[in-house]
């Protein structure tokens, strides 16, 4: 690392400066952003660093940085105030000077001068720059940053470990929508010109009803693949798998990542429900859409969950008859026909309630399926025989009513459950639709 030799990949370190990072007040959000751009342009991003508004550390930051990286990317500290000293660090790490532009500070005497507003004069401080550097055009504020190619004599004389290669450094304001505006007008157009980049392409085999280490083990085989790439990652109660390659094109990145993904969704079968921005819900209104069926949903526990999940894709009017949250038992019978003898001899959190609401909302709205919910959240109200996490689902259809039975843990949040629960509900429609397509 730090010196990159031909054939490789260029490697980056981020830096993000600023106490208020560190203290959690802002969400860096510039780091997430350049790690996809990075791999967009087929640079390895290696390192992430949060600092503090403290010279020493940022100056022992920055050498770390530039003694394994070939590029640094420098976010925040390029501010009119005395706690901004992303630039003066940067100069002092490498032993140069500070040199004045004065056009730099005729464009930001322009900014406020547009404004109407007079110019404090700490912004004078933006027009400095290291000796060597060229500058990085700030299109949206008054902060510019530096573009530095540094030379190997230059990071020699710094004491920089392996330094016979140069490095890059740019150096961005914190604010985002700045940030992002000088990325993409400057900084991409430079790195892509002065490296042979290669494309990173990626794509995410969603699945579900199996855990991301089972689903490890079943493609251990695939894991030490150099390119492309497959790698698990766990969700709330799902887990994917993300294939990556990289190559000159995404046409060709693609194609190399193929037979891999065509594997995959083979050897899944319904694990498998989706790629990318799927969502089972999303999924759900699909297989809908595509044989004409509709659906009706009374809910209890999840409080108008899967109804709120189906409804937030477009177009999902075409499919949807009826959403009910029928939360007190009168409700249950005076809605959906529960008979009053199920309430009292099963309750409403029971295999023969769940049974009931489904028949019963699916006749009330004229549905071709009918899903329902009932069960126990929590925090409170279990019991030993009816615990927290205890929760019923059903699903009425042309041919009968199934039903299923979770016990999920008790010491996960009410949210979790909720959110556990409707995702349960939402690939049991799934798997109904698919095996009786």
């Amino acid at each position: 690392m730090g010196s990159q030799s031909e054939g490789t990949m260029p490697s980056c370190e981020i830096l993000s400066i600023g106490t208020e990072l560190l203290l959690g007040q802002i969400l860096n959000t510039n780091s997430q952003f350049l790690s996809e751009e990075l791999a967009a342009i087929g640079i390895n991003c290696y390192f992430q660093t949060t600092i503090g508004d403290n010279v020493e550390r940022i100056k022992f930051s920055m050498k770390q940085a530039l003694n394994r990286a070939d590029i640094l990317l420098i976010t925040g500290g390029l501010g009119p105030t005395a706690d901004d000293l992303t630039t003066e660090c940067l100069a002092e790490t490498l032993g140069v000077g500070m040199i004045f532009d004065a056009t730099v500070m005729e464009r930001i005497e322009s900014f406020f001068q547009t404004r109407g507003v007079p110019m404090p004069e700490s912004n004078r401080k933006q027009a400095l720059r290291p000796e060597g550097s060229d500058l990085l055009p700030n299109p949206r504020g008054t902060a510019p940053g530096d573009l530095w190619c540094i030379t190997p004599d230059l990071l020699r004389k710094a004491g920089i470990t392996n330094p016979e290669s140069e490095r890059i450094v740019m150096t961005f304001p914190g604010v985002p929508g700045e940030m992002k505006a000088m990325w993409r007008e400057t900084a991409v157009p430079y790195l892509t010109k002065h490296y042979e980049s290669k494309v990173f392409w990626s794509c995410d085999l969603k699945h579900y009803g199996i855990g991301e280490s089972a689903l490890a083990e079943k493609y251990a085989h695939l894991l030490d693949m150099s390119n492309p790439t497959v790698a698990p990652y766990a969700g709330s109660g799902e887990c994917k798998l993300r294939v990556t390659a990289r190559a000159g094109t995404i046409a060709e990145a693609e194609n190399l990542a193929k037979p891999v993904i065509d594997e995959i969704i083979s050897a899944s079968g319904t694990l498998f429900y989706g790629r990318n921005d799927d969502t089972l819900e999303v999924v759900v209104g699909r297989l809908l859409t595509e044989r004409k069926l509709t659906i009706a949903v009374a809910e209890s526990c999840t409080g108008g969950l899967v109804s709120k999940r189906l409804t937030d894709v477009p177009g999902s009017s075409n499919y949807i008859h009826l959403n009910v949250v029928t939360y007190a038992d009168d409700m249950k019978e005076r809605i959906l026909g529960v008979r009053h003898e199920t309430l009292i001899k099963d309750g409403a959190v029971s295999t023969q309630c769940v049974k009931e609401m489904a028949e019963g909302v699916k006749k009330f709205a004229a549905a071709d399926v009918g899903l329902s919910i009932s069960g126990i959240a929590g925090p409170g109200g279990g019991t030993e025989e009816k615990p927290v996490g205890l929760v019923y689902l059903g699903l009425s259809h042309e041919r009968g009513t199934d039903i299923r039975k979770l016990t999920l843990p008790a010491h996960i949040t009410r949210q979790e459950i909720r959110h556990r629960s409707a995702s349960e509900a939402l690939n049991m429609v799934r798997l109904h639709l698919l095996q009786n397509s």
